[in-house]
């Protein structure tokens, strides 16, 4: 007992370190620049990725099998592939300086994602750590959001861009732009919205409540940015959540969970006027949005709309396509190792025919991975992604964590791959290595966790059975 007193400190401590660390990473370039200013960005997030294994493995337990392995192996085995690949792309990279500078964001990013695995320790505990940050950070992402409409100015974003220039209320927060802000920001309301599921019910209604109305607020925000992955994953994730939240109440109000039906009805019937007033509430609130010119003409999901069927969304579509076309050609003719770092951009560049109406990013990190990196790197990172598939298709658990740690892990699926497919790039982006790390924590837990996830069972009563 002295023992179990002496760690609880400690292991409080962890949990404390680990929610600051996504809060950190989740905050992007509000901590992102000031470590590059002080040459850290690197050193920093390998120097934590090391000290983060080095404490997961000596707190193994002894228990755990082959099975549950399988993810923290595959892990630092991408890890490792990545960091021998990294080192012949910048032997090859056509330019030193950009190479070396992406080379350095991408070993950060792989570190950042090893760490939250390791924090994790494929634990309920550490999962719970991790799902503290989340709220935390999309309160900051609220809060810059604010801040960007009420000064009209954007806080990293130079002047000369288009969006910037003809719309004041378009926000791209911590960010580079306002489509890595809208997925970030939706991975942000994911992990809330799993937070809140796994509060007590009755105990932190207050909490709950905040928040949910948080999640409103970011909401707002993600169609703030006029983001069309962004609003769509955003959509596809609450979809979700709601499903399993519908699928969770009915079972509970219909006694299907194990337990009895709420014995009170008119105790059930509260907080169903309460959500009925409030959905009611919600759709006056969107009815005017649409329907009071003062109020659509500031409305992002109707410009959003318009701008979809401008000339310049099809055009800028087009060049998606022409880009993807010409990072094939690329890859066909490479010898499959990797054609450098930093290359597409220079390949590009000096293709005197490169089928493209502008040259710019590639606009899909998977494929720029493999491009520039080679297969080793591109079949690791499959390897895992193949392990989250594997983790979510396999038959569920009894007990309401599983479902919980399903729908967590789906909800950061949604953005990764939101952010992967369709931002410029983000092979050097924080953001998208967390919730690659998530997702792989996640997965750890469902495969063959310490804790297993399952329920205890109940003890039988003695006096019942009429054993003594």
């Amino acid at each position: 007992m002295l023992g179990l007193w002496g760690e609880r400190p400690h292991a409080m401590r962890a949990e404390v370190l680990t929610t600051l660390f996504v809060l950190a990473v989740a905050a992007g370039d509000l901590t992102l620049y000031p470590l590059i200013h002080l040459r850290l960005a690197t050193v920093l997030p390998v120097g934590v990725a090391v000290v983060a294994v080095w404490w997961a493995a000596f707190r193994w337990p002894p228990r755990a099998g082959l099975r549950g392995a399988a993810v923290p192996a595959a892990m630092l085995l991408f890890a490792a592939t990545v960091a021998c690949s990294a080192a012949l792309a910048l032997r090859r990279a056509p330019d030193p300086v950009e190479g070396r500078t992406e080379v350095q964001g991408l070993l950060a990013g792989v570190a950042i994602a090893v760490t939250t695995v390791a924090l994790s320790r494929g634990s309920w505990r550490g999962l719970t750590a991790l799902r503290r940050g989340w709220p935390l950070a999309l309160f900051l992402a609220v809060l810059v959001a604010a801040v960007e409409l009420l000064t009209g100015r954007h806080l990293w974003i130079p002047s000369g861009l288009s969006w910037a220039e003809t719309s004041r209320t378009i926000v791209a927060g911590a960010f580079r732009n306002p489509n890595d802000f809208a997925l970030a920001v939706t991975a942000m309301i994911s992990g809330t919205l799993s937070h809140a599921a796994t509060l007590p019910r009755h105990r932190s209604r207050p909490l709950r409540a905040a928040l949910h109305a948080l999640v409103v607020a970011g909401v707002v925000v993600v169609a703030l940015t006029e983001s069309r992955s962004g609003l769509l994953a955003c959509v596809l994730v609450l979809t979700v959540h709601a499903a399993v939240g519908l699928h969770r109440r009915r079972a509970r109000v219909g006694g299907r969970s194990g337990g009895p039906p709420h014995p009170d009805p008119a105790r059930r019937r509260h907080p169903r006027a309460i959500g009925v007033g409030l959905t009611v509430a919600a759709c006056a609130v969107l009815a005017a949005a649409f329907l009071v010119p003062a109020l659509a003409a500031r409305n992002p999901v109707l410009h959003l709309a318009t701008s979809a069927a401008e000339p310049g969304t099809a055009r800028s579509d087009r060049l998606r396509l022409d880009l993807l076309r010409a990072a094939l050609r690329y890859l066909r003719d490479s010898d499959g190792l990797g054609t450098g770092a930093a290359s597409f951009e220079v390949l590009l560049a000096r293709d005197p025919a490169p089928g493209v109406a502008s040259r710019t990013w590639l606009h899909d990190t998977f494929l720029e991975l493999l491009l520039q990196y080679g297969a080793p790197a591109a079949l690791a990172l499959a390897a895992l992604l193949l392990l989250v598939v594997a983790a979510l298709v396999r038959p569920p658990r009894r007990g309401r964590r599983s479902r919980l740690v399903r729908v967590e892990a789906l909800g950061f699926v949604v953005p990764y791959l939101g952010l992967g497919c369709a931002s410029a790039t983000v092979l050097t982006t924080p953001i998208w290595w967390l919730l690659f790390g998530e997702t792989a924590a996640a997965a750890w837990w469902l495969l063959g966790s310490p804790d297993e996830g399952v329920q205890p069972r109940a003890r039988p009563d003695h006096a019942a059975t009429g054993q003594g």
